[in-house]
């Protein structure tokens, strides 16, 4: 009789230890739930800077090139360069990593003015992909999205802070370069014989979180 005792008490304590531990994963996972929610950030607002690369600006304004601003984004003078800004309207990242995207308005219009007739190649409403192989990705002249740049992260300085109540992520010194597709409609659309890729220059990404 006593080793029958001991037969039945022994599932029972197993079952009190499996309700235990049902309930301990139960509350992790309600711990963990907002958690893993809360890993991503939603954007909603700042912007992106370009300054823009010195021996690239002066190949565009040797061919006749005018690099400009689509509105709202602006542009102004830099030291060395001309400093472009395309306001943020979107986008979602990684808390940690910042891998996602970020959308913008505005973009650039590069023209140029020969024998009385304006000739353009239009980039607009940018989105910057932060994933394994980094990218800008722009709608030209209209027609579909397609990719107009790597990005280079290998000097980025990420960082996130508070002010005035609010949450920033920025993230500074990512290099631009144009690829062969930018390349090629700036090849085809001016007539000119430009590299297969060039710097476009250094952009820094201030990013507002949403609340």
């Amino acid at each position: 009789m006593k080793d029958s005792a001991t037969a039945i008490r022994r599932p029972a304590s197993l079952g009190l230890l499996g309700l235990a531990m049902l309930l301990a994963l139960s509350l992790f996972v309600l711990v963990a739930a907002p958690q893993a929610q809360a890993a991503t950030l939603k954007l909603d607002g700042m912007r992106t800077t370009l300054f823009t690369d010195t021996g690239t600006t002066q190949a565009l304004w040797d061919a006749g090139i005018i690099p400009l601003p689509v509105a709202p984004s602006t542009v102004a003078a830099a030291p060395a360069a001309a400093k472009y800004t395309f306001p943020i309207t979107t986008g979602r990242v990684d808390a940690k990593t910042t891998a996602g995207f970020i959308k913008h308005s505005g973009g650039l219009l590069l023209a140029r003015f020969d024998h009385g007739t304006w000739t353009a190649l239009n980039l607009e409403r940018f989105t910057i992909n932060i994933t394994g192989a980094p990218n800008l990705t722009a709608i030209v002249n209209g027609g579909p999205r397609v990719e107009i740049a790597t990005l280079d992260l290998g000097k980025a300085e990420i960082k996130t802070f508070t002010k005035n109540g609010r949450t920033y992520r920025t993230v500074k010194n990512v290099g631009v370069n144009l690829n062969a597709t930018a390349m090629g409609a700036i090849n085809s659309t001016f007539g000119t014989e430009l590299p297969d890729s060039v710097p476009l220059g250094t952009a820094n990404v201030w990013a507002r979180v949403a609340r």
